[in-house]
């Protein structure tokens, strides 16, 4: 098993994308402490792992709080991984010019924040080991109109992800990006069923391989990174999409 053994935080795990991971996790040996805001919703995560026979266990955290994570971090202890996934307000449709204040600065201002205060709790235990691996989502994409400031939160994401990287590296850390240019997986249930496929279909087709990641495909990278497998790999993104993005 990849992480077995190891001790993993999983922001937003509630979610599509955060629940298929954390059972990525636990299904290779991890035991995932699943963070979010709602207990019902991460129970049903938590039911599905230990059906499988894995270890999890579940906590209610707002992860826009500084002392809420920091709290939990405490509780836990050992931080092997931390990975943020947590959901954030759209403004999309609007052209930037349009928006208001307020509206532009809100995605900024959450993503850079929830990724500052996880990482940095996680962090210090991992200073204190010398290891461990801080995985965020997302990445540079390209530049597509009327997504308000989504994209510009993911820069801010990104360059505070390089700047982890080159201060914790020395202690053993890595801070690794998954990039990907969406899963249309994760899309909302309440989404129109034509509109889903809409986007499924714009997407896969900007693509070089005629498809989108997958939830299964962003799970299973998940785990590479953080396991020992990956080991040299710090301060980049790992590109998921497909071919949408050329590195």
């Amino acid at each position: 098993m990849m992480l077995n053994g190891k001790q993993a935080i999983v922001y937003g795990a509630a979610g599509p994308i955060g629940g298929a991971v954390a059972k990525a996790f636990a299904a290779e040996g991890a035991t995932v402490h699943l963070a979010g805001r709602t207990a019902e919703r991460l129970e049903r995560v938590a039911d599905e792992i230990r059906a499988a026979g894995g270890k999890t266990e579940i906590a209610v955290v707002d992860a826009l709080d500084e002392r809420s994570v920091d709290d939990h971090a405490a509780a836990v202890g050992r931080i092997d991984i931390s990975f943020n996934l947590i959901g954030h307000t759209q403004y999309f449709g609007t052209p930037l010019i349009d928006m208001s204040l307020a509206d532009v600065e809100e995605p900024v201002l959450n993503m850079l924040r929830t990724f500052y205060l996880t990482s940095r709790a996680a962090a210090r235990r991992m200073v204190e080991q010398g290891s461990g691996v801080i995985l965020t989502f997302g990445g540079y994409g390209d530049p597509t109109a009327n997504l308000g400031a989504f994209q510009a939160g993911f820069g801010a994401v990104e360059a505070l992800r390089r700047s982890l990287a080159c201060e914790l590296g020395p202690h053993g850390i890595r801070v690794i990006t998954l990039q990907t240019n969406g899963v249309p997986e994760s899309n909302p249930d309440t989404y129109p069923e034509d509109f889903r496929r809409e986007i499924a279909e714009q997407t896969a087709a900007k693509t070089m391989l005629n498809r989108a990641a997958t939830l299964a495909d962003v799970a299973a990278v998940a785990t590479f990174a953080a396991s020992d497998r990956a080991a040299s790999i710090t301060g980049t993104a790992i590109n998921l999409t497909a071919g949408a993005v050329v590195n």
